[in-house]
């Protein structure tokens, strides 16, 4: 009995795992498409050269545009938000990170780069940015791994019910013995 219970219940726990692993990796991009950051959208219009970086961006933005050129195009794939806060010193202190992904084309690379931005506002006031450059595949995993097991944990789902079903309507022929 105990077996036949956990047989049936472990595909919905998968399948709830999987849908809130795969909300949690979706949701945040979607929510990024909808409201999108200021400051980092400010910092890729100045490295597309479009708008003045501010001052304390301008050896940033510098430094990018004279190795890899303007960009050309952006395209936003992945983001991440990231919230905590620490008590130290009698004091409350909290940080904040969001971190934007773009598939980006600069003028003078001749490849599409992953470029990964990262912002960290620490007790709401002191910004500092981090630009870096992705691994594709490493973008890919993060984005296909979820929606593999949530495709999987439907299909196994799926069958356990069938053949629940299956078995509930099963009734042998006396005649056939």
């Amino acid at each position: 009995m105990f077996w036949r219970l956990s047989h049936r219940s472990v595909p919905i726990l998968f399948l709830a795992l999987s849908g809130l692993w795969t909300a949690g990796i979706y949701l945040p991009f979607l929510y990024s498409i909808a409201f999108p950051n200021v400051e980092i959208q400010h910092l890729v219009k100045a490295l597309e050269g479009r708008e003045p970086p501010r001052q304390g961006l301008s050896s940033l933005v510098r430094g990018i545009v004279d190795s890899n050129g303007h960009l050309k195009r952006t395209i936003l794939v992945g983001s991440y938000h990231g919230v905590s806060a620490e008590f130290k010193s009698r004091q409350w202190h909290t940080s904040k990170e969001t971190e934007f992904a773009y598939l980006a084309w600069f003028e003078k690379r001749s490849n599409t780069t992953i470029l990964i931005v990262n912002l960290t506002e620490i007790d709401e006031s002191t910004l500092r940015f981090d630009i870096r450059e992705g691994k594709p595949l490493a973008l890919a995993r993060i984005y296909l791994l979820p929606l593999f097991a949530l495709a999987f944990s439907v299909y196994w789902f799926r069958r356990v019910t069938t053949l629940k079903h299956v078995e509930t309507n099963y009734v042998p022929d006396p005649l056939r013995h």
